[in-house]
């Protein structure tokens, strides 16, 4: 038999490239130099203990390459080593490792698990000589491994291996490999390692006649080499504690977590998702202290009273930053390993109908890498042990236990000393004021919506605001839109239900930049967070009014002085019963959302400097003509199909630089009402309008684009059946102009409306709700004087 016979074409391939790329890189020169020049004696100047330590993870495909018949695909493998090289040429590393096998022969998969032993040999360095910058090197592995591998009861369908039991035993081997290293860094290697090795039977649960399995490899990953010896400090930098907010930190973060059960599938089975947000200050370059909060849920255990485990944990933790410990405070390091430890108190609701509340401890460690001089990305693993009032006891020992792994990002502030001077002011009441105008998406929650996408429906918002201080401050905010809800009572025949849904509120504002890096009005971007209360409307519903409360992240980019683009996620949440349905693990009404818009940040208005470039500006008056479409304002589909064509004229004049009046006149032609007969309307109206531009960036005659924001009063006649009847109404709406000529405009101008009950020919005992969307031409000139 020929054990060396690599029946796996992939890692042949790769162990083949691998070596000839490396062959051909470095001039396939090697065994000539070799012959000639001996740098395998070749030695560290200086060699501690602590000194050319490596830590290295990685993950990869795992396959069987003998008895493949038995495998049902490819199973995978994650390892993680710690190694010394002991001279420039040979190194040693121990490592563990954790992976699964799919079976055909048993009903689950095989899980192993155990730890290595590899002698390292650079080839690079073999061949060439030690070059600490060298940008790729090649390694030669050998070691031999143990571990223990485990798989469930043998399959009843199994007629071909009837005597195989499942279970767990003890398996060894031994492998060879390659690994190639790409310099990333000066502290920081990308490898990738084929591997084949050589296993008693034991790994793969299953006899052969060759008594031996071969397995096959390829793991990715990254390897860490510190830039000094473990313990010897290089690094000096101050650490400015002066004040209070230096060093502080917050942080937010989304991942997933679960309660240990019994059985690994089951434990896996039972992952939910979970969001944080914490707060913390470094007290000296090595040590902090943070306080976190955790909402998640996840699958409760056999048993319970109910399917969702929903839980509520409250951290306070212990920091430890290992690399400053070890090597000193850089504050432009790259990479930190920060350990952590703390107290836990958590409220939990699913395996028992009543909450209950637990005391528990927290362990976990912290991969942080630097994006910026504030920002950093990090990846954290907690475990929690708690008491067993947790979830009932259901983990060792009569305890719980919560495995955590989370993903996220910290925002530092910078050194007070470091930051721009405060240049806030806030003399007048128009400085710092602010508008958005913004569309998104909204989608009412619950399982089935979360099951049909076309639950999501469109809104609209805006808001005026200003800035109180460099860090807080107050909006106005009005949303108008509409969504459909998959989850509705059985009289339903359509198996869904549209609701328009309207609401008006106050935030409050903090600027998270401007907290922790100093005010600064030239900044680009901005992060906001925001907490309120509202009122919100919505038809179809036994409530139609509700209060209720919302919060939300808003990222801002300034395009220039006084305009800007932003997002912003939100969550409103009501009472029950506002609208059919609910989350199921929280009785409660759950409205998420997103817009998109633009920001306007108006500079303080000056009367007198705008009236006397105004004075100046002869082209006052205006006239103007669009065509579009009008409807009903309905919370369906019906808002585009009933509409009809509506045409509309103005004329008007600015009166200040700021404010202007219009008469306008509007038909709509075919129109339909609900019940799908025509609807007909010709009416006047008179609108005040401001100048956005204007309060903004101060008067011009040369704004390329205004924002026009308008409210007016309308009459007129309606027609249905052959009959008319008088309509009064009041109109609101934007009209946002491009200027494409010196006195030519485009301008798109959406808008809507409220009119009596007789609007429609419906008598429903409530006003009827307009909507239109027009576009056309604006031209302003300058009203002749005749003698």
């Amino acid at each position: 038999m020929n054990i060396l016979r690599i029946k796996n074409k992939y890692v042949a391939v790769a162990l083949f490239l691998m070596l000839a790329v490396t062959l051909q890189a470095q001039d396939y020169g090697a065994l000539q130099y070799m012959l000639q020049k001996r740098p395998a004696n070749e030695k560290f100047e200086s060699n501690k203990f602590n000194e050319y330590l490596f830590f290295s993870a990685g993950v990869g495909p795992y396959s069987l390459l003998s008895g493949k018949e038995t495998q049902d695909g490819l199973g995978m493998t994650a390892r993680l080593f710690m190694g010394k090289w002991i001279t420039p040429v040979h190194g040693l590393r121990i490592g563990v490792n954790m992976g699964y096998l799919p079976s055909k022969i048993y009903d689950s998969k095989i899980k192993m698990g155990g730890g290595s032993l590899d002698y390292l040999l650079n080839m690079s360095s073999l061949a060439y000589g030690y070059n600490p910058n060298r940008r790729f090197e090649l390694f030669g592995i050998a070691g031999v491994e143990a571990g223990y591998s485990k798989v469930g009861d043998n399959s009843e369908r199994s007629e071909k291996y009837p005597n195989l039991k499942g279970g767990g035993e003890f398996y060894y081997g031994a492998h060879i490999g390659l690994q190639g290293n790409i310099r990333l860094s000066h502290t920081l290697d990308l490898f990738v390692e084929p591997q084949i090795g050589w296993y008693n039977d034991v790994l793969s649960h299953r006899g052969s006649w060759r008594n031996y399995q071969v397995g096959g490899s390829v793991l990715v990953g990254l390897t860490y080499m510190p830039a000094a010896p473990m313990g010897t400090k290089i690094h000096f930098d101050e650490f400015d504690n002066s004040s209070f907010q230096n060093h502080m930190f917050i942080s937010l973060s989304g991942g997933v977590s679960t309660l240990k059960v019994s059985g690994i599938k089951n434990t896996i089975k039972g992952l939910g998702p979970q969001f944080s947000a914490g707060i913390g200050k470094w007290f000296s370059p090595s040590s902090g202290l943070r306080l976190s909060g955790t909402v998640g849920f996840s699958d409760t255990p056999a048993g319970s009273k109910n399917r969702y485990f929903k839980h509520i944990d409250l951290h306070a933790d212990y920091m430890l930053n290992l690399n400053s410990v070890l090597w000193g405070y850089d504050e432009d390091r790259v990479f930190n390993l920060i350990g952590i430890a703390g107290v836990n108190l958590a409220g939990t609701k699913g395996v028992e109908n009543s909450g209950k509340y637990a005391p528990g401890i927290g362990v976990g460690v912290q991969g942080s890498f630097r994006l910026n001089r504030s920002m950093d990305l990090f990846i954290e693993p907690r475990l929690n042990v708690y008491h067993k009032r947790y979830a009932g006891g259901c983990g060792l020992r009569g305890t719980d236990q919560l495995g955590e792994l989370n993903l996220g990002l910290t925002y530092h502030t910078i050194d007070r000393a470091a930051r721009p001077k405060n240049g806030f002011s806030n003399n007048h009441i128009s400085d710092n004021l602010f508008m958005t105008s913004g569309v998104g998406l909204q989608m009412f929650l619950n399982k089935k919506n979360f099951e049909n996408l076309s639950s999501l429906g469109p809104q609209a918002s805006v808001s005026l605001g200003k800035w109180l201080t460099a860090y807080s401050g107050l909006r106005l905010v009005g949303t108008g839109g509409f969504f459909t809800n998959y989850l509705v009572p059985g009289d339903i025949k359509e198996g869904r239900l549209s609701h328009i849904s309207v609401s008006g509120g106050l935030d409050y504002l903090w600027n998270i930049t401007s907290t922790m890096d100093g005010y600064n009005p030239d900044r680009i971007f901005d992060f906001i967070a925001s907490v309120g209360v509202n009122l919100a409307y919505t038809n179809n519903s036994d409530h139609k009014f509700q209060p209720g409360i919302n919060a939300g992240i808003q990222g801002l980019w300034h395009v220039n002085d006084f305009f800007g683009l932003y997002i912003e996620p939100q969550v409103r949440m009501y009472g029950d019963k506002f609208i059919e349905g609910n989350l199921g693990f929280m009785q409660k009404d759950v409205l998420v959302g997103v817009n998109a818009g633009f920001h306007y940040r108006f500079v303080p208005y000056s009367k007198a400097a705008n009236r006397s470039v105004f004075d100046k500006d002869d082209k006052r008056y205006f006239i103007s003509g669009a065509l579009g479409m009008g409807s009903l304002l309905v919370g369906n589909k019906d808002l585009v199909k009933n509409a009809g064509v509506e045409a509309k004229g103005s004329f008007g004049k600015w009166y200040t630089p700021l404010s202007a009046w219009r008469i306008n006149g509007t038909i709509l032609y075919k129109s339909k009402a609900q019940n799908k007969l025509p609807l007909h309307y010709a009416g006047l109206g008179m609108d005040y309008m401001m100048s956005l531009a204007t309060l903004t960036k101060g008067y011009s005659s040369d704004h390329v684009i205004d924002v026009v924001p308008f409210m007016g009063v309308t009459a007129g006649l309606s027609r249905r059946n052959g009959e008319f009847q008088v309509v009064p109404g009041l109109d609101a709406g934007v009209q946002f102009k491009l200027r494409v000529a010196s006195s030519v405009y485009l301008y798109a101008e959406p808008k809507v409306g409220v009119r009596t009950d007789t609007y429609d020919g419906i008598k429903q005992g409530k006003p009827d709700y307009v909507a239109s969307m027009v576009g056309g031409l604006l031209y302003r000139f300058k009203m002749p004087t005749f003698q």
